[in-house]
C-alpha cells in the first residue's frame, strides 16, 4: 500500500470512530459514497451550493489561496511550482470546484495550525493547517463569510480538527460536502 493510501485509510478510520454526525444532517440522508463535487451525501443541498450569507462588497481572499482549479497547472501561476489542486480531503470532504493550495509541514501531531508558515509563503500571512502525516494545506485565515468570494465556501473552523478558539478559514459546508459512506463528518 502506498503512503498516501495508508494515510487516507488511517484518517478515515480515525474519523469514523471519533467524529460526530454531519452538521445539520438528517437521518434520512443518502449514504452514497459518490464523491462528485455536486453530490449530496447528508440530506442537504448539492456540495458547492451557497450556504454562507455574504455582503457582495467585501474583496475575496480566495483569489490565489483557495482559488478554483481542475488540476495542479491551474494553481501554479498563482502559487508556484509546488502548488496543488485539491478537490477532496482524504475521501471525507469534497472541495467544490477545487482548491488551490500547497502542502506544508506541522511540527508534531498535537499542532493543527501554524500562522505565517514559511513553507506556505515566506512573506507570511498564510497558515499551515491540518494533521501531521495525514493531510496539511496552506490557507489564509478569514474573519467573516463575506471574505470567502466563492460560491459554496464560508468562514468556519477546520472540520474534525478545530478546537474552541482556533482560527477560521474559507471552507466548504460540511453538511453538503461530507462524502463518507456513513455520512459522518464534522
Amino acid at each position: 500500500m502506498t503512503r498516501p493510501a495508508l494515510l487516507t485509510s488511517c484518517l478515515a478510520l480515525v474519523l469514523s470512530c471519533f467524529v460526530p454526525a454531519c452538521d445539520g444532517g438528517d437521518d434520512s440522508s443518502d449514504d452514497s459514497s459518490d464523491t462528485e463535487a455536486t453530490s449530496t451525501t447528508s440530506g442537504g443541498m448539492p456540495c458547492g451550493t451557497e450556504w454562507a450569507e455574504k455582503d457582495g462588497m467585501t474583496e475575496s481572499i480566495m483569489d490565489a489561496w483557495g482559488a478554483p482549479c481542475m488540476q495542479k497547472s491551474d494553481c501554479e501561476p498563482m502559487l508556484g511550482a509546488d502548488a496543488q489542486c485539491v478537490s477532496n480531503i482524504l475521501g471525507v470532504y469534497n472541495l467544490p470546484g477545487g482548491f488551490c493550495t500547497k502542502y506544508c509541514e506541522l511540527p508534531d501531531t498535537m499542532t493543527t495550525f501554524i500562522h505565517d508558515a514559511a513553507d506556505c509563503d515566506p512573506a507570511g500571512g498564510v497558515t499551515c493547517v491540518g494533521a501531521k502525516d495525514l493531510f496539511t494545506a496552506c490557507i489564509i485565515p478569514c474573519e467573516n463569510d463575506s471574505q470567502c468570494g466563492r460560491e459554496g465556501y464560508g468562514c468556519r473552523t477546520m472540520p474534525t480538527l478545530a478546537s474552541e478558539g482556533d482560527p477560521t478559514f474559507c471552507l466548504m459546508n460540511t453538511t453538503d460536502c461530507c462524502t463518507t459512506d456513513s455520512g459522518e463528518c464534522a
